[in-house]
C-alpha cells in the first residue's frame, strides 16, 4: 500500500495548537460554569483530548467527501475515455489530464489518478492500483467502484459500459447526499445554537446574579445536580452530531 491514508488524518502544527487552545478554553468554562472552580477546570483537561480527535475526524471527513466528489468526475471521465476505444491503461492518462485542467495539479485526484498512471508503467495492473486507492480512500462509493472494475478485468467483457453505469451511480448517490447535506444545513445551524443556548443562559444568570446559584456550586445537593445537568448536556450534544451525520 502506498499514498496517503485517507482513514487517518492528522492535523497540521497550526491547526493542533489552535484545537488544543479551543479544547483549553471548553474545559476552563466546564468547570467554571458547571463548578466555578478552577479544580473541576483542571479535572475537564481530558476535553482536549476529545476535541482534538473531534477535529480530527471532521478534517478526515470533509477529506474523504473531497475525494469522493472528485473521484466521481474521474471515474466518469475513465468511462468516458474507454467508452471512446480508449485502453483502460490510456484511459487512466486521458482522466489525469483532465483531472489535471479540472481541479489543478494539486488535487487529490489528479495526484491519485497519476499515481495510478506511474504504476501501471511499473506494470502493475490498473486493477491492483484502483483497489490500493479504495482501500486507503476508506469511501465506500470508491471501493465498490474498484470491486466493480477488478470483476469487470477478471471477466474480459464489455468493461467500458459497466464502468459507464457504474460511475453513473456514484454520481447519482453523492448527488443525494449532497441534497441531503444541503437539506440538513438548516438543522445543523439550529442544532449548534440549541447546544450553545443552556450553557449562555448559565452565563447569563452567573453573570447577573452569582448569588442566586450558590446553592449550585457550594452545596453536595448543588454539585450532583450539576454533574447531572453536564452529563445531559454531553450526551445531547453527542446525540445531535450523530442525527446530524446521517449516512445514505
Amino acid at each position: 500500500m502506498t499514498g496517503n491514508d485517507y482513514r487517518n488524518c492528522s492535523l497540521t502544527p497550526v491547526e493542533f495548537l489552535l484545537t488544543a487552545a479551543a479544547g483549553t478554553l471548553l474545559a476552563y468554562a466546564a468547570g467554571w460554569l458547571f463548578y466555578r472552580s478552577n479544580l473541576a477546570a483542571a479535572l475537564m483537561s481530558p476535553l482536549i483530548i476529545a476535541v482534538l480527535r473531534y477535529a480530527r475526524r471532521i478534517k478526515g471527513e470533509r477529506r474523504r467527501q473531497r475525494l469522493t466528489v472528485q473521484f466521481r468526475d474521474g471515474a466518469l471521465s475513465v468511462s468516458a475515455a474507454m467508452t471512446s476505444g480508449y485502453s483502460v491503461e490510456n484511459a487512466f492518462r486521458t482522466a489525469a489530464g483532465e483531472m489535471g485542467l479540472l481541479y489543478g495539479d494539486d488535487g487529490i485526484i489528479t495526484k491519485e489518478f497519476r499515481q495510478i498512471c506511474r504504476k501501471i508503467e511499473l506494470n502493475e495492473t490498473a486493477e491492483d492500483a484502483v483497489r490500493d486507492l479504495a482501500y486507503r480512500s476508506g469511501c465506500r462509493e470508491i471501493q465498490q467502484f474498484a470491486d466493480v472494475f477488478a470483476a469487470a478485468k477478471r471477466s474480459s467483457g464489455q468493461i467500458a459500459p459497466v464502468l459507464r453505469d457504474t460511475a453513473d451511480w456514484i454520481a447519482r448517490r453523492i448527488a443525494v447526499q449532497e441534497e441531503i447535506r444541503t437539506l440538513i444545513a438548516a438543522k445543523r445551524l439550529e442544532q449548534r445554537i440549541m447546544c450553545i443556548m443552556p450553557a449562555g443562559i448559565l452565563i447569563y444568570i452567573n453573570l447577573g446574579d452569582p448569588g442566586f446559584t450558590d446553592p449550585l456550586y457550594r452545596t453536595a445537593a448543588g454539585r450532583i445536580i450539576m454533574t447531572v445537568c453536564l452529563i445531559v448536556y454531553a450526551a445531547a450534544f453527542l446525540m445531535g452530531e450523530k442525527i446530524m451525520r446521517t449516512e445514505v
